[in-house]
């Protein structure tokens, strides 16, 4: 045989063997995980993806890990998405002596420095949503834009909602306590219990005591609708029961054309986790909007 011939071939076979070990691999996502080492606190992450950098920022309790849905889409669609664990939950540790929104900000702050991330457009839900902004208002430089998913904080749950709450974040709570009262944060109740699942394993009673010192430390207006020139989007479930839609109605009207707001039709508090495709589009879209 002739060897040039040959070697054409076997370049050719191998190319082919290869070729779906590639696809595999540019479809799956490798997910970086670290610690960053700051003044008083080891601040968790996870990283994937590459592009624009979007920070993931948890609700509260919780470890960033049940929004690895919505991470997964953001990364797809074209940015570097870093989720980060509070001082308290999952690996992050720091004192809690003392600790404000503002700390926790400055957490934030310490890992975007540390990976050299640049303006971040920084994702909160729940209470990350405070975190994020409290970030907008000390670290401006920093925060690119910041993205709202259930942005609470000034229109309380009606009572029968806040007690659903209390009831899954109870540690004595068991699994059918927990999905008597799980449609308040769904849109559909039939799918309490796959959501549930997916929620369960970010649950970090340990976090509790800290990030609720922080929240009520720390003066309603040092976060709810800070100044400057930061671009807000505001994307909340329409029929969500534990951060009224009004929250973002009013931080709307008071942020002005900074703030593009959405409520999103048939869609409840765990929007992230219930419809992540559904909240990447929205992110993306705007984020497109901003390059403009």
């Amino acid at each position: 045989m002739n060897p040039t011939r040959h070697l054409a071939k076997l370049a050719l076979l191998i190319a082919w063997l290869a070729l779906p070990v590639w696809a595999t691999t540019v479809h799956a996502q490798t997910v970086e995980t670290g610690i960053v080492e700051l003044k008083d606190s080891k601040i968790e992450y996870f990283s994937r993806g590459e592009g624009k950098p979007i920070v993931l920022l948890p609700g509260g309790t919780l470890k960033v890990g049940y929004l690895d849905g919505l991470a997964e889409a953001l990364a797809e669609a074209g940015h570097r998405v870093v989720g980060i664990n509070f001082r308290g939950s999952g690996k992050s540790t720091g004192p809690s002596d003392g600790v404000t929104l503002q700390t926790m900000a400055d957490d934030v702050a310490g890992v975007i420095k540390a990976l050299n991330l640049g303006p971040v457009n920084v994702a909160g839900n729940d209470f990350g949503n405070r975190v994020a902004r409290m970030l907008a208002a000390s670290h401006p430089e920093l925060t690119r834009s910041v993205i709202l998913l259930a942005a609470g904080g000034k229109i309380q749950p009606a009572p029968p909602a806040a007690k659903a709450l209390g009831i899954i974040f109870n540690p004595a709570s068991t699994d059918a306590d927990i999905l008597a009262v799980f449609p308040f944060l769904v849109s559909n109740p039939a799918d309490s219990e796959r959501v549930w699942k997916l929620f369960k394993p970010s649950l970090d009673p340990g976090a509790a005591a800290i990030e609720k010192a922080a929240a009520e430390s720390t003066p309603l207006d040092a976060w709810w609708a800070p100044p400057g020139e930061t671009k807000y989007l505001i994307v909340q479930g329409a029929e969500d029961q534990i951060a009224p839609p009004e929250n973002g109605e009013q931080l709307q009207k008071e942020l002005g054309e900074r703030a593009t707001l959405i409520n999103v039709p048939g869609a409840a508090h765990l929007l992230p986790l219930e419809q992540p495709d559904e909240a990447a589009f929205r992110i993306v879209d705007f984020l497109r909007e901003l390059d403009r």
